[in-house]
């Protein structure tokens, strides 16, 4: 089972998730730039959460009104439109986290044995996805 990772709110609209759980000394850590005392955080604004997610109903709603009867109501059509919101956790992760392997040592398999990598990164990713569940419930609140 997945755990929240520390999550914070700071401003109106943004939250910082903490690795901090993660930061124990270790054989991998000891060469990391981030520890205990900076655990290495990740900022979601909720602006960006929501644009992701009326980028792709927007996507989704061109396609179906090509595809759709034009009888067909706005309305009907945007209950046809699914929100995938594993496939905007999924980029937030890439480009968040995933694109700093150089300063996360853990999920370098060029660095690190590329099975404690994917063992790491399976449970980072697990960890993320279940925060990022909170922190969007969060800001559909605040929206």
């Amino acid at each position: 089972m997945p755990n929240i990772l520390h999550y914070s709110v700071v401003g109106l609209q943004d939250f910082n998730i903490s690795f901090e759980s993660y930061c124990r000394p270790c054989d991998i850590q000891k060469y990391c730039k981030f520890g205990n005392e900076t655990p290495f955080t990740a900022t979601i604004n909720c602006n960006d959460l929501n644009k992701a997610k009326e980028t792709i109903k927007l996507e989704q709603l061109q396609k179906l009104q090509k595809t759709e009867d034009v009888s067909v109501s706005y309305e009907e059509l945007l209950k046809k439109v699914k929100v995938n919101l594993q496939g905007i956790f999924s980029t937030i992760w890439k480009e968040k986290i995933k694109d700093h392997k150089e300063e996360i040592r853990c999920l370098n398999s060029r660095k690190v044995d590329s099975m404690l990598v994917a063992q790491q990164g399976q449970d980072w990713w697990s960890d993320f996805n279940a925060t990022m569940k909170v922190i969007n419930d969060e800001c559909e609140k605040i929206m």
